[in-house]
């Protein structure tokens, strides 16, 4: 079954959201659209963009053009040449510019063209190509794509102390983003919906009484169990959270319980991403043994199904939940149980209480 046949079935079609309170939606115009443009949005795994190379990107509902110059800057600017419109990731990056596959127009890094081979000698200084601030932060790329100035850079601090940083794949999720960010303040699931595999075991044994504190920055959340143990997760307005995990799965605890930071970008209103990095407290040799053991679970990701494919197969119903074993598997069941409520849920037909 594919995506789009999983999505045409009853308990995954769209819900059709009243307009004049929908925040869910992040298109240019929109109340949502406006807030996420006051922030500043992640949009992928440094290590995905290399040197001397562009690539399409889709944001809130707009398209751009991502590329990394050989300087190493990554840089944002418009999907399109403001000549004829060709796509602008086809062309070639030549230093920190980058230039039209159609008729050779060139752009630095602050979008002002510099050459046009075919036009008269001082035209190119008219033609500017749109740009946004981007910026990187623990391994991952940032842009701002709102009004004025962005507000300061990096949007969440690193925590203290001496660390391995690991980003990690980057996961596209069939949803609103929203609904991630949402799901992501609920600790009871864990119990449940983590305890196949078992990678969340040592958060299993009581449920958690939930408690917040309103701060500047966004929400800081507690899960305080029976056995004295407080966790405490940080949820960034307007889409991020960072949250102390178990040790990882084939990791052999190497690393502890990392610090992971999840930023729920939004692709359009119906998809999004799901851009990760994380904060290994290891240093010296077992720094060392840590990215070997993490190199091998990266290899052993590349031999797994992608993990949207494995999602489908439990939709479709061809696996069950508690049988799958997969590399990512606590974000094969996240993904499973948020994206499986809708492309975007009507929360007004749930029964809500403490959890």
């Amino acid at each position: 079954m594919t995506l789009a046949e999983s999505r045409a079935e009853p308990a995954h079609t769209t819900n059709i959201r009243t307009p004049d309170i929908d925040i869910a939606s992040t298109r240019p115009g929109t109340p949502g659209g406006k807030f996420m443009r006051q922030f500043w949005i992640a949009l992928d795994n440094s290590s995905n963009l290399p040197a001397g190379r562009a690539k399409p990107i889709r944001i809130m509902s707009e398209n751009y053009t991502l590329y990394r110059g050989h300087s190493g800057k990554a840089q944002v600017v418009a999907q399109r040449c403001p000549h004829r419109g060709a796509m602008m990731h086809l062309g070639w990056v030549e230093e920190d510019d980058i230039r039209c596959v159609y008729h050779g127009w060139k752009f630095d890094s602050t979008g002002q063209c510099v050459e046009q081979p075919a036009e008269e000698t001082g035209y190119n200084r008219k033609v500017k190509l749109p740009t946004y601030p981007t910026r990187e932060h623990m391994g991952l790329i940032f842009a701002y794509f709102g009004e004025g100035d962005p507000p300061s850079f990096p949007p969440y601090p690193e925590s203290a102390g001496e660390g391995v940083i690991d980003p990690w794949p980057v996961y596209p999720v069939p949803c609103n983003y929203l609904q991630c960010f949402e799901n992501s303040m609920d600790e009871v699931h864990v119990a449940f919906t983590h305890a196949p595999g078992g990678s969340h075991a040592k958060l299993s044994h009581d449920l958690p009484i939930i408690t917040a504190e309103e701060k500047d920055w966004g929400i800081l959340r507690f899960g305080r169990r029976a056995s004295g143990m407080v966790r405490h997760t940080l949820h960034y307005a307007p889409n991020i959270v960072r949250v102390i995990v178990p040790p990882l799965s084939g990791m052999d605890g190497i690393g502890g319980w990392p610090e992971i930071t999840f930023s729920f970008t939004p692709v359009d209103d119906e998809n999004c991403l799901w851009v990760l990095t994380s904060k290994a407290r290891v240093t010296g040799k077992d720094a060392e043994i840590f990215l070997e053991k993490r190199a091998e679970l990266d290899r052993k990701r590349a031999k797994a199904p992608p993990v949207l494919q494995v999602v489908e197969d439990m939709w479709s119903g061809k696996v069950h939940f508690q049988d799958v074993r997969h590399p990512d598997l606590a974000v094969v069941q996240d993904i499973a149980v948020q994206a499986g409520q809708g492309r975007i849920e009507d929360r007004a037909h749930e029964f809500l209480g403490r959890s």
